[in-house]
């Protein structure tokens, strides 16, 4: 059995843009928060709840993730 690699070649931009991902998952809070959002869309205090993580934290997590294109934002009321 051998290993099969990608033929195509990553672009020194891709290599960053996958680096940077791997960055934003290697915090075990974002991961946590990501395990929260898998059944659907929660507020930051619905996250705050489930994480037991504080409000700011949770929404400098969220921001990092959005930046990486993990979550997106959609605002409603005051929510």
């Amino acid at each position: 059995t051998g290993i099969v690699v990608a033929k195509t070649r990553l672009t020194p931009e891709k290599i960053e843009l996958v680096a940077e991902r791997f960055r934003a998952l290697a915090e075990p809070a974002r991961l946590h928060i990501m395990n929260a959002l898998r059944d659907g869309e929660l507020t930051v205090g619905d996250l705050v709840e489930v994480t037991g993580f504080g409000t700011a934290n949770v929404s400098k997590h969220l921001q990092l993730l959005h930046a990486a294109g993990f979550v997106s934002r959609r605002k409603e009321g005051l929510y």
